[in-house]
């Protein structure tokens, strides 16, 4: 089974269509995949239209955005798209991306780095973010690439970064579970600390309602998948894997890229399905009740 389920689209930050991305893993033999915006839902309906007839699985998705300076992402998986408080919590924090990335584009042009937000607007076609105020530096010749871009302006403490408006981590596990979503920790070798504070972090979201980690990613070099790996088997999580595509010309690889590693995926997507599948049913019934 080949699955990958961390996967961005025109929806947000992403650079293909949902429509293209499902074409692009139905050719290149993927079995499942999750499409998962940054704080977006907005693709998830075309691209499970379009992959029916490829033969290609489609979860539903969403990449919520947490914390402020230290930036902790929560993807759930199994989410209604029209879950209304879902939708009002994306709705609220694409307006604050907007604010945010207007901001950004003030302190470039203070800097004697002028981008246009019209340009940076028309880059997204989705949801603002630094990706497209990155790649609109690299239009405008200010740095040779996106990675360039990031380093010299738009990571914390450069010049053109903003902070986001902090959300705890509690708040987005709640509202993909009352979503009828499973929460799982997105990359959190991204993180950058130690495997000690890191578990106890995950202990507390686990409390929370976390129910899983993503322990296959790029980020996940050498040897800390497997000590990842070993963490959410001690913690009881679930164990996923996405390889965070956003297209070939952004600044990771292709679809797959770090899940090579991945030997457990058939087990593991398993594991999720039923749990997306407890959560579901669970939502239905306080539903009812």
């Amino acid at each position: 089974m080949r699955a990958d389920l961390h996967l961005h689209t025109t929806a947000s930050d992403g650079l293909l269509t949902p429509e293209q991305l499902t074409e692009k893993a139905a050719q290149a033999g993927f079995d499942l995949i999750a499409v998962t915006d940054h704080d977006s839902m907005d693709g998830v309906e075309s691209a499970r239209a379009f992959a029916k007839p490829l033969g290609l699985g489609v979860l539903t998705g969403v990449e919520l955005s947490c914390g402020a300076q230290k930036e902790i992402h929560i993807l759930g998986y199994g989410i209604d798209p029209q879950n209304a408080a879902l939708r009002a919590f994306c709705r609220e924090r694409r307006a604050q991306r907007a604010a945010r990335t207007e901001e950004m584009v003030n302190r470039l042009c203070a800097l004697g780095k002028p981008v246009s937000v019209e340009r940076v607007r028309e880059m997204a076609r989705g949801v603002m973010g630094r990706p497209h105020v990155a790649r609109a530096l690299v239009e405008a010749g200010h740095a040779a690439s996106v990675s360039e871009a990031f380093e010299r302006y738009l990571k914390p403490g450069k010049p053109g970064y903003v902070p986001k408006e902090d959300v705890r981590v509690a708040e987005a596990v709640r509202l993909i579970r009352g979503a009828g979503g499973v929460a799982v920790l997105a990359h959190p070798m991204e993180l950058k600390m130690g495997e000690t504070a890191l578990e106890s972090l995950v202990h507390e979201w686990k409390s929370q309602g976390l129910s899983g980690m993503e322990v296959y990613h790029p980020s996940a070099q050498n040897n800390h998948a497997h000590a990842l790996y070993q963490m959410a088997r001690r913690e009881g999580l679930l164990v996923t894997g996405g390889s965070d595509f956003h297209g070939e010309a952004a600044h990771r690889g292709g679809i797959g890229e770090g899940l090579d590693r991945w030997r457990t995926v058939q087990e593991d997507t398993t594991a999720l399905l039923s749990a997306i599948k407890d959560c579901s049913m669970k939502t239905e019934v306080k539903v009812r009740d």
